[in-house]
């Protein structure tokens, strides 16, 4: 009977070191996956730093207006008026086209028999 026992408890041995092996196998790739994340989040913070320095750049106000005075000729700008400034409230809305679906089913107006939705 002790043998069975015994058998048993060795078994059980095994799976309990099979079960944590398997649990910091997958630690190790959790961390590994977390090191990844990681890295990647400080290469677009990099990037996004190099992104902000490059805009700055291209929006620099005497860059601008040597690129004003060299192609004025070909663009011709002209400063921007008071009476050009509205509100977005005066902006007429555009409707949007909408095809219905099914001719026979009215679904409050969305895809109903009138393909105008306002």
């Amino acid at each position: 009977m002790s043998r069975y026992t015994n058998v048993i408890l060795a078994i059980g041995v095994l799976a309990a070191a099979a079960a944590v092996y398997d649990m910091k196998h997958d630690a190790e790739r959790s961390a590994e996956h977390v090191a990844a994340l990681q890295r990647q989040i400080e290469d677009e913070r990099a990037q996004l730093q190099m992104l902000r320095a490059e805009w700055s750049l291209l929006n620099d106000p005497s860059r601008l207006q040597r690129l004003v005075d060299r192609y004025n000729e070909h663009l011709q700008l002209q400063p921007l008026s008071v009476e050009q400034i509205t509100r977005i409230e005066d902006v007429p809305v555009k409707p949007v086209q909408l095809e219905p679906i099914d001719s026979n089913l009215t679904l409050g107006g969305f895809a109903g028999a009138s393909p105008t939705v306002r």
